[in-house]
């Protein structure tokens, strides 16, 4: 993408300056929280649980790094996959996620949502 030039104007220049200033890794909590679909509530919530590590910017600004918005994403999918935040505590752990007991963990998921499907579809045939 090319950066487009104008002559800096009295009213450009001041809307022009970033807000704050983050390391270029760091994003702000409600961005974070808008790119993912998250509330801040959430992020806070899981920040307070020790799922994640945000940063501090200026006035206190939760930010948050590379590694961190990936964690929070992938709590964020395995939310939406329907597992309950306690049991992804224990599946990410502290330092990281448990890749074979996730996988199973998923798979024992996939399993009974074959068989809940199997037992609609059966339901059906029989109306």
């Amino acid at each position: 993408m090319q950066a487009v030039h104008t002559a800096p104007s009295k009213t450009s220049a001041a809307t022009a300056a970033p807000r704050f200033s983050l390391r270029s890794s760091e994003l702000p909590i409600g961005v974070v929280a808008e790119q993912l679909g998250l509330t801040l509530r959430a992020i806070r919530h899981y920040e307070e649980m020790g799922l994640i590590a945000c940063g501090r910017g200026p006035k206190n600004v939760r930010t948050l790094g590379q590694s961190a918005r990936a964690r929070l994403a992938a709590i964020a999918d395995l939310k939406a996959l329907g597992l309950p935040i306690s049991e992804i505590v224990d599946l990410l752990g502290p330092d990281g996620a448990c890749p074979d007991r996730l996988k199973a963990r998923l798979r024992a998921q996939l399993e009974a949502l074959d068989a809940r499907r199997s037992a609609i579809a059966g339901y059906l045939s029989g109306l």
